[in-house]
């Protein structure tokens, strides 16, 4: 490697990053990642619930990253960042899933603009991008890029961003001076995160079980949810910000500069539940108000699962008479199910006067 030819690129190469709209951009190597006992134990303790593909493609998250793969002749991997901050904390949605378009859109669209600008400077150059939807284990590839470090609910804190922040992925056949790898961990004896979590999934630092996790259940979770897990979950419909908002850092993050990625408050944070439980009558109601946005994810049967729980927990009378109607007429089981759980809920809550137990 030329080491100044190489560090020269690499100045251009971020420069371009930050024009595509990337907050921070670091460049590491292609070698395989370094925890991948941890990983391995973690699969193997079923703790990645029904997200089969984390297993299935082990091996190939677990390998250098110049696999033909991925990307055959990779000589480095530029990892960026793009933070989300938005205009409301609290919600009931998960604040990556709060702006206008899906989030995978945004960030495909910088990734093919950096893309392109890399593969007219530098002739020949091939690049591949990736946003979380990749065999690649972007977290640990920030670090070792200098972004930030894992904290103990997992995720990764940056210094000046907080953890309200989205990862992705260039590799690339260009050879790119690495950074430095973040050097040591900033949590100290803080566990916030860890006595955040509404159903204890961070079983111990570092250590996720996706089984109890309100995110998993709520967006990837097919089928009933735990009698035991319902009444933790609270009103939350799509994901939990918890853990991640307990984080101190985010008192000094900055605020993104993608306009597009902006998590918006109102009813894009907190839905009216009852108008939203009759939106999701039909399938074409459930796309009609939220296509090109991460809350297909669920399925409709998977939000409306999710709304009447949240009903259940925090619902007045007002929702008795709606759920009802979804027990008895809804197609799927799942619903109708969760929808009688609901309603049993609320009159344990609020009963008719005169009830005597």
């Amino acid at each position: 490697m030329n080491t100044s030819i190489a560090i020269h690129d690499a100045d251009r190469v971020k420069a371009f990053a930050r024009d595509a709209g990337f907050d921070r951009v670091r460049i590491t190597t292609p070698d395989a990642p370094a925890h991948g006992s941890h990983v391995a134990a973690w699969l193997d303790s079923g703790m990645n619930a029904e997200m089969k593909w984390l297993k299935t493609r082990a091996e190939l998250r677990a390998g250098r990253l110049d696999d033909a793969r991925l990307l055959d002749g990779t000589r480095s991997v530029v990892v960026l960042a793009a933070s989300y901050v938005g205009e409301e904390a609290s919600g009931t949605v998960a604040r990556y899933a709060r702006a206008p378009e899906d989030y995978h859109t945004v960030l495909r669209d910088m990734l093919n603009d950096l893309t392109a600008k890399i593969e007219t400077v530098f002739p020949g150059t091939r690049c591949r991008g990736f946003v979380d939807s990749g065999p690649l284990r972007e977290r640990e590839l920030a670090a070792r890029a200098g972004l930030g470090w894992q904290g103990k609910h997992t995720n990764l804190i940056s210094l000046d961003l907080g953890n309200f922040f989205f990862l992705a992925a260039l590799l690339t056949t260009l050879e790119l001076a690495p950074d430095e790898p973040f050097a040591g961990n900033h949590c100290g004896t803080c566990t916030r995160c860890i006595t955040a979590c509404p159903t204890g999934a961070i079983v111990a630092p570092m250590v996720l079980d996706a089984r109890r996790c309100v995110s998993y259940l709520t967006i990837e979770h097919r089928g009933p949810i735990p009698l035991e897990l319902r009444p933790l979950m609270g009103d939350r419909i799509f994901g939990c910000d918890d853990c991640l908002a307990a984080c101190p850092w985010n008192e000094k993050a900055e605020a993104g500069r993608q306009a597009r990625l902006a998590g918006r408050g109102g009813e894009y944070a907190r839905p009216d539940l009852l108008r939203l439980l009759a939106d999701l009558e039909t399938e074409e109601g459930f796309r009609a108000r939220f296509r090109g946005t991460p809350l297909l994810r669920p399925k409709r049967e998977g939000l409306r699962r999710n709304v009447c729980i949240a009903l259940g927990n925090v619902g007045g009378h007002d929702a008795l008479a709606p759920l009802d109607t979804v027990a008895s007429n809804d197609l799927s089981e799942v619903v109708r199910e969760v929808a009688t759980w609901a309603v049993a809920q609320i009159e344990l809550r609020h009963p008719p006067p005169g009830t005597v137990y």
